[in-house]
């Protein structure tokens, strides 16, 4: 099962995108998108930003289309910047892991260390790209794990 639900149907706002944060925010449960760090362990909400998944500069059409802004952390954000995938691994199907839509179980192993371990292309993509084993990503989750 995909780790978050979307607002269905897309809210309306008036202003830009970013008018629409409050309500990307609570679908993604106050997580980033990609690393899955809540806001209490990336320094709070000021550390969050929206992301564009499809990126505006090779996708203009989707920069006001709700369903294509993200809750992500400034560091994922930072790092994924205007980063797709080149049409060779898009024609093998291989692109960013959307958990969305996609289960995390399915792409992805935390193996003992902390550490994500990709278990399809796509999901070794998406860690390379975004730089999802991160040390403070490993230690976080390795702390998460002992509070459980």
């Amino acid at each position: 099962m995909a780790m978050f639900a979307r607002t269905k149907p897309a809210p309306t706002v008036s202003g830009g995108y970013s008018a629409f944060k409050s309500a990307v925010r609570s679908d993604f449960n106050s997580t980033c998108a990609y690393c899955l760090i809540t806001e209490l362990f990336a320094a709070g909400r000021e550390n969050f930003e929206l992301d564009h998944f499809f990126p505006v500069s090779k996708f203009p059409l989707k920069e006001l289309d709700f369903y294509n802004l993200y809750y992500a952390c400034h560091p994922c954000n930072n790092i994924k910047r205007a980063q797709w995938p080149d049409d060779q691994l898009t024609n093998q199907g291989i692109g960013f892991v959307d958990l969305c839509t996609d289960d995390f179980t399915t792409h992805f192993r935390e193996l003992p260390d902390g550490s994500w371990e990709g278990l399809t292309p796509s999901a070794r993509y998406t860690i390379e790209a975004l730089r999802l084993n991160r040390h403070h990503l490993q230690e976080i989750r390795l702390l998460l794990r002992r509070l459980q």
